[in-house]
């Protein structure tokens, strides 16, 4: 009977452990429409990575802060994984990726009285000063090409501000992402335009810190619920739950 209890008194200890080990703690920025602290859920983005680890066993927490930082807290393993971050040969260095998520479609952002509506190469449009978020990867041939004015922001809001004001002349990101930045900051979404070709479309993924103990096994658990969850339909349930079909 005493060592029924030593066992039971030891399960007690060890299984809030176990819990723990359980959850997995993600971060990321905030990006609306695709996620973000003041989205239904997080996001639709956010929903569905959710979705994709509770399919395998696993119960998640989300912390909305600064790009950079959350790049530097999940490198150094303070944090579990990033929810949608695009790919690069850097970056996989630090991370493992997950199998893509979503896809979006990235390009220069510019507002409606800026003096052109197309553009045949980066060359051609170097005399412009150009915003870009701190950390981020647009697209292979954009973060390949050294422009001549270039400047980074911490926030997409920061970037916006910038491109209203004249600070900047265009925005490398996501057009859907600048208008809801604009809308949040009070400036008038319908003038901003996407520069003609767009830059690239680019998948979103999971990126898992290399620091954190069993970093490929939460990076194969969570592809196969999120597979699970596309086979099953509930990944689309979840995009036409948040209007994206």
């Amino acid at each position: 009977m005493k060592r029924l209890k030593n066992f039971l008194s030891a399960l007690a200890i060890a299984l809030p452990i176990t819990i723990q080990a359980q959850t997995v703690e993600l971060t990321t920025m905030n990006w609306p429409p695709f996620y973000g602290e003041g989205l239904e859920k997080g996001g639709f983005i956010t929903a569905i990575v959710n979705e994709a680890f509770t399919q395998s066993g696993y119960d998640s927490t989300i912390e909305f802060t600064a790009w950079q930082t959350a790049l530097s807290t999940v490198k150094s393993g303070d944090k579990d994984a990033i929810v949608g971050g695009y790919y690069s040969d850097e970056r996989a260095q630090e991370y493992f990726y997950s199998i893509p998520i979503y896809t979006v479609l990235a390009g220069l952002i510019k507002k409606s009285d800026f003096p052109l509506t197309n553009y045949s190469s980066f060359e051609s449009i170097d005399q412009y000063s150009i915003a870009k978020l701190k950390g981020s990867v647009i697209g292979k041939s954009f973060d390949n090409f050294t422009f001549s004015n270039l400047k980074e922001y911490q926030e997409v809001s920061d970037a916006i501000k910038a491109l209203d004001s004249g600070e900047v002349e265009l925005y490398a990101d996501s057009l859907a992402v600048a208008k809801e930045a604009a809308k949040a900051q009070g400036i008038d979404a319908s003038q901003l335009q996407i520069l003609i070709p767009p830059l690239e479309e680019n998948d979103l993924y999971v990126l898992i810190s290399k620091s954190i103990p069993n970093a490929e096994i939460l990076r194969d658990a969570f592809n196969k619920g999120l597979m699970e969850i596309q086979i099953s339909g509930r990944y689309n349930e979840i995009l036409a739950e948040f209007n994206q079909q």
